[in-house]
């Protein structure tokens, strides 16, 4: 092999192996991620150094000047300032970008480092209380706006790979800040140490600006004071989730024993130590060893421990441990004083240890069921006010201590009660989290591309577990997750007999990326797939798990037994082979088009859906018309598959068959696959009264369903072109599915079609009167209440009814359009229920609800009042004119209203009450019915009453017919 000049062989070699030892840590850098990711990372140790600096020579400090027992208030004095000031804060972020701020913050802190080394010299004990509260708040700041920052400089995509290392900076500056604090005490006191920490925080504060001129920022910034706001607005999602309002608790009782055990540990270095700077060297080694043990644990134990004990036992560590290292402390209060320091040194480094390292990744786990949208807000809230409110309950616990009624080896005793009931919260998060992570992955709510590590065994059980599950939804989400996270060779090949195509198709794919060349037998059953995709990805699979060429792999098969083998091969060589042996596809497959059994064609059906366009295009449409209605619907797939980019060739063909209901769902489903290409042509079948009537109504769905930004507006304009009732009805479900942003003339529309609705419901109002429902029923709001059960409506009242419900179930899916669904629809069913006081409260809603110019109109048709008033007002606000009965039926009668199958319904009906009725004045409108109606129900209808009624006097030809009607009836 030859190398360039500066390139040696072992150079790729090397890169790899970085590059593999970073994938196993969880780390991928990739081109022209370096810089970035570098310049973060020294921040944030620099950040970190600084932190925990400053941190050791807060609590050396502290103690120092006023004892360990008074740290309960400035517990509580921090838990009370930081809320306010976290809120001014949020506020200055309104005002000024977020890189300047950030700037300017840090070098503000670093000012007011060196003023406290100034004030620290006249030795007055409010500097350590001022110092303390001032570095508690400066670093919850600083460390949020560094992780704005980051979440800045870096894309989502780039954040979740690049972040864990980022963090690890984080963990090794808290090793060198404890050491700098340390080192600096030792050889120039504590008080210089300060000026130690105000050159780190400068330092990183110069780094930040680097950062800045390097990388502009890669998401726009953040609203002003977003985390806060976020955090308000998590307060509401903690209160509704069970989950998160268990994963609140364990935060509350983790900083709570937390904050306890510091006060413990200060007091024992207190105890064990004499000066000022023998303290700060004791908290600087403890940090450092609190990093170095996150750092390691983080590195070697986390994810052991999680894939050996699982979410439930990992969860528990911590809290066993403290409550084991806090029984250690009282036994050695009592027992062996010599040992406190020791011990409490210990106990202090396995909780900052396990909290900064296994406990955290823990937490992220359990945050791993709860749905993107509001995972944010609510981390901001647990993150940020739970921790605060925790460190507020501490310290209310621990002013015992500072009034002398406990000791803080004494108030360890608490510490065991609280682990216990920690370690008892374990079990009911355990099971919320299987819980939630089960009901997550059956409606895809778990990210597969979480930067989260899914080494927990429980997590593992769990997506395996669901693998088996008979929703496809939970089954796709957790190959996903299984796939993202490199456990492919987890996802059982019997999956590819799974009932769902897409867990089939998924299930090959992450077979052929794991390289399973056990479920090579599996995969070759795939070539007879039902679905074209499948059976050409499993011919793909084959190819590459057998190490073979796919011509050549499929030549043989196109002599197999099985049709549906030969059926994909010839789909495959006739798409990607020449010559010969796609002569040789071709004949197979007029074998298949053309056999007498249904079973065989449909494998050429099937075929054709792997066959790009425009080849064997006069067979597939043979094959739609196919007599054998399981032919026909493979042909309807096979034209999806082949129209995924529009061709409008087969629009007609697939419009008429619409009107079969066997197939109408197939139709549909290849009509909305030819995407927006197809949607003028679907609007004019859908308008033309010259088309099938049942293929109209399908249509509106079929339209929706693409989802182009023209469609709400299309609808709406056939809505206003059609009288036809039922095509109305789809057409509004179909607007259902349309955003609700609607523009000025849509709503315009959308209430002047209501008012149609309206006028269209009272004037079936006004006919049920004219035929004497008043008499023997009543008006309860929009629903008509019969008296008794003697008084059952005619089939033409019936009918009437009927169509007073259609229209007001519009009137609301126009109102519905608007917004508050669901509300709207309760009040329907609450005004359709019958209950007086459900109706009540409905009719309060609507008239509370409703937009002005909607509710007078609205009104008229749901309105608690009598028939005779809401007439009246028909009269007034609409024209509605009464009527007689005979009037009505008339009107029913007249050919010219014979539009559709409801007026042809309402014209048999009323034929019916005709002759039921004896209305001589209306005989020469049945019978002209029975000579002309177009509809052969209305026809023969009135054939059959005119043969019964008896003729009027002087009849002639009407007479005469009647008379042989009658004969052949």
């Amino acid at each position: 092999m030859t190398t360039t000049g500066d390139e040696s062989p072992s150079e790729p070699g090397a890169r790899a192996g970085w590059r593999a030892l970073g994938r196993g840590l969880g780390i991928e850098v990739r081109a022209g991620e370096g810089p970035p990711a570098a310049l973060l990372f020294l921040s944030f140790f620099l950040l970190a150094s600084f932190q925990y600096a400053a941190k050791s020579i807060r609590q050396a400090t502290f103690v120092d000047a006023l004892g360990a027992d008074r740290l309960p208030w400035v517990y509580l004095l921090a838990a009370l300032l930081s809320y306010p000031l976290l809120r001014v804060y949020g506020r200055l972020t309104d005002r000024f970008p977020h890189r300047r701020l950030l700037a300017a913050t840090w070098a503000l802190v670093a000012v007011v480092m060196v003023a406290f080394w100034w004030l620290f010299a006249g030795g007055q004990p409010w500097v350590a209380i001022a110092f303390y509260l001032f570095l508690s708040i400066a670093f919850v700041l600083m460390v949020s706006q560094f992780w704005v920052e980051a979440g800045q400089a870096l894309d989502p995509r780039q954040a979740k790979r690049l972040f864990g290392l980022i963090g690890a900076g984080g963990l090794l500056g808290g090793v060198a800040g404890g050491q700098a604090a340390r080192l600096a005490s030792a050889f120039t006191g504590t008080r210089h140490a300060l000026l130690a920490a105000a050159a780190m925080v400068a330092a990183a504060a110069l780094v930040q600006l680097a950062l800045s001129r390097a990388s502009p920022p890669a998401a726009a910034p953040a609203a002003g004071g977003g985390r806060i706001e976020s955090s308000r607005d998590g307060l509401d999602l903690v209160r509704r989730s069970r989950h998160l309002r268990l994963i609140a608790v364990l935060m509350l009782l983790g900083v709570t024993v937390g904050q306890i055990i510091d006060l413990q540990f200060s007091w024992a270095v207190e105890q064990a130590t004499t000066e000022l700077d023998q303290r700060t060297r004791y908290f600087g080694n403890l940090y450092s060893a609190i990093g170095l043990a996150a750092f390691v644990f983080q590195i070697l134990f986390t994810s052991r421990i999680q894939r050996a004990l699982g979410m439930g036992a990992t969860m528990r560590v911590l809290p066993a441990t403290m409550f084991t290292g806090s029984a250690a402390l009282l036994v050695a209060g009592v027992a062996l004083p010599a040992a406190v320091p020791p011990v409490a040194l210990a106990l202090k480094v396995g909780e900052n240890g396990l909290r900064h390292s296994l406990e955290q990744a823990t937490r992220e786990l359990l945050f791993l069921p709860v749905p993107a949208r509001i995972r944010m807000k609510a981390k901001a809230f647990i993150d940020v006010f739970v921790q605060r409110f925790a460190k507020g309950v501490a310290a209310v616990l621990l002013l015992p201590v500072t009034f002398g009624l406990l000791s803080p080896i004494e108030v360890g005793w608490g510490v065991l009660a609280l682990t216990l009931v920690w370690l008892a919260t374990t079990l009911p998060v355990q099971r919320e989290y299987l819980r939630s992570f089960r009901a997550g992955l059956a409606q895809r709510r778990v990210e597969a591309t979480l930067p989260i590590r899914i080494s927990d065994s429980t997590t593992l059980e769990l997506l395996v577990q669901s693998l088996g599950s008979p929703d496809p939804r939970q089954v796709l989400n957790s190959l996903e997750v299984l796939a993202a996270h490199g456990r492919g060779n987890l996802v059982m090949p019997l999956l590819l007999h799974h009932d769902d195509g897409l867990v089939r198709r998924r299930t090959l794919e992450i077979l052929a990326d794991s390289g399973r060349r056990d479920a090579a037998p599996l995969v070759e059953r795939r070539l007879s797939d039902p679905e074209p995709e499948n059976r050409a990805l499993a011919i793909r699979v084959l190819a590459k798990l057998s190490g073979r060429e796919a011509v050549e792999l499929m030549k043989p098969r196109l002599r197999d037994t099985d049709p549906g083998v030969r059926a994909a091969a010839v789909a495959f060589l006739l798409s990607h082979a020449g010559g010969p042996v796609r002569r040789a596809a071709a004949r197979v497959f007029a074998e298949l088009h053309g056999d007498a059994d249904p079973a065989v064609r449909i494998e050429a059906a099937r075929a054709l859906g792997g066959i790009p366009e425009p080849e064997f295009r006069a067979e597939l449409m043979r094959l739609l018309y196919d007599p054998d209605p399981g032919v026909a619907r493979e042909a309807i797939r096979a034209v999806r598959f082949r129209t995924a980019t529009g061709v409008p060739v087969y629009l007609p063909t697939l419009v008429s068959i619409l009107r079969n209901r066997r197939l109408k769902h197939h139709a549909r489903e290849a009509l909305v696959a030819c995407g927006e290409a197809a949607l003028p042509a679907l609007l004019h079948f859908m308008t033309d009264p010259a088309e099938h009537i049942w293929v109209r109504r399908a249509l509106p769905k079929a339209i929706a369903a693409i989802g182009t930004s023209q469609v709400p507006e299309a609808l709406l304009r056939s809505l206003a072109a059609t009288e036809d009732a039922f095509l109305r009805r789809k057409l509004i479900e179909a607007l259902r599915s349309s955003p609700p942003a609607w523009s000025e003339p849509q709503l315009a529309l959308m209430a002047e079609q209501a008012r149609l609705e309206i006028r269209a419901y009272l004037t079936a109002l006004r006919d049920l009167a004219a035929l004497g429902v008043g008499k023997r029923a009543r008006l309860e709001g929009p629903r008509i209440r019969w008296a008794d059960e003697d008084s059952d409506p005619s089939l033409l009242e019936q009918l009437l009814i009927e169509i007073l419900a259609d229209h007001l179930r519009n009137v609301f899916g126009l109102l519905a359009l608007r917004g508050s669904a669901e509300q709207l629809w309760a009040a329907y069913r609450s005004l359709q229920s019958g209950r007086k006081p459900a109706r009540s409260h409905a009719l309060e809603y609507l008239d509370n609800a409703l937009d002005p110019s909607w509710r007078k109109d609205v009104f008229l048709a749901i309105d608690d009042l009598g028939l005779e008033e809401k007439l009246e007002l028909a009269r007034s606000s609409y024209g509605i004119e009464r009527r007689s009965a005979v009037a009505v039926l008339a009107h029913l009668l007249a050919p010219a209203e014979l539009a559709n199958e409801r007026t042809h319904d309402l014209a048999a009906a009323a034929v019916y009450t005709v002759y039921c009725d004896r209305i001589q004045e209306l005989y020469p409108l049945v019978d002209r019915l029975a000579e002309e109606a177009e509809s052969p129900f209305v026809r023969e209808t009135a054939a059959w009453a005119a043969a019964r009624i008896a003729p009027p006097s002087g009849a002639g030809r009407g007479d005469r017919r009647r008379r042989r009607a009658s004969a052949d009836v």
